[in-house]
C-alpha cells in the first residue's frame, strides 16, 4: 500500500439545504462534525500530510480548531471557491510532492482509518479508487412527466461516495482541463478519459445533507465508538 499520500478535505459548502445550520461545526457527541473526518486521516498511517479547505467564513473557526487539536499532519488551511471543485482545484494547489492525493468531504464525518486504509490500497492496485456501496432499492428512470422510461439493472448500479483516490499529478491536469460543473472528482478524470475504479465502502459513511441525517450519523458514531471500546 502506497504511503505518499495527502489528505485534502473539502469543508466549504454553504448548508444550504440545513434549515440554517452549520454542519460543518454541527457538535455531535461535543466534538464538530469536521473533526471526525481529520482524526481518520490523522490515525491513517499512509497519509503524511492533510490540507483543509473551509468557507471564508468558517476560516477563523477551523484555524481555531486545529490549533486546539493540535493535529499534527494538518500543513494548510485555506479559504475555498464558489464551487466544490474550484474548492478542490485550490486545496491541490497546496499539494506538494505527494504521488497521491485522497480527496474527502468533510461532510462525512463516520469515515473511518480503514476505509482510508482500504482506498490507498485499492488505488495502489488499480490506479485509483472511488468509495461506493451498491444500489440496494431498485432505481426507475422517469420523463419531465414522471413517465418511467428505462428500469436499470441494480446490480450495475453503485451510490458513490468520498474518500476519492487520485494521482495528484493527474487531478491537477484534470482541474485544469475540466472546467464545466461536476458533482465530484471522479467526473472529472472519467472526462479526460482516465480510468475510475471502486471499492466498496461502508453504508455508515453517509454525507450530511438535511437536519434529519445529524441524527443518523450520531447512530453511526456510538456503533463505531461502541466498537472500539
Amino acid at each position: 500500500m502506497t504511503k505518499n499520500a495527502t489528505g485534502l478535505i473539502i469543508a466549504a459548502g454553504s448548508s444550504t439545504r440545513m434549515d440554517g445550520i452549520d454542519k460543518i461545526f454541527t457538535p455531535i457527541f461535543k466534538r464538530p462534525v469536521i473533526s471526525y473526518s481529520i482524526q481518520a486521516m490523522q490515525d491513517c498511517n499512509a497519509i503524511k500530510s492533510i490540507i483543509l479547505v473551509f468557507s471564508a467564513e468558517n476560516l477563523h473557526k477551523g484555524n481555531s480548531l486545529v490549533k486546539q487539536e493540535d493535529w499534527s499532519k494538518v500543513k494548510s488551511i485555506i479559504a475555498g471557491g464558489e464551487r466544490r471543485q474550484d474548492s478542490v482545484k485550490l486545496g491541490l494547489s497546496h499539494v506538494k510532492d505527494a504521488v497521491w492525493t485522497v480527496i474527502h468531504d468533510g461532510s462525512r464525518p463516520c469515515v473511518t482509518t480503514k476505509i482510508l486504509d482500504n482506498s490507498l490500497r485499492h488505488a495502489s492496485t488499480m490506479g485509483s479508487a472511488v468509495a461506493a456501496v451498491r444500489v440496494k432499492d431498485t432505481i426507475k428512470i422517469a420523463d419531465k412527466s414522471l413517465t418511467v422510461t428505462q428500469t436499470p439493472k441494480r446490480n450495475s448500479l453503485w451510490m458513490v461516495q468520498t474518500p476519492q483516490v487520485f494521482k495528484t499529478k493527474i487531478l491537477k491536469l484534470a482541474h485544469e482541463k475540466i472546467t464545466k460543473d461536476v458533482t465530484d472528482d471522479a467526473s472529472m478524470i472519467e472526462a479526460l478519459g482516465g480510468k475510475v475504479s471502486l471499492f466498496v465502502s461502508e453504508y455508515s459513511n453517509i454525507k450530511i445533507t438535511t437536519s434529519e441525517d445529524i441524527n443518523v450519523v450520531k447512530a453511526f458514531i456510538n456503533d463505531q465508538q461502541g466498537q472500539n471500546l
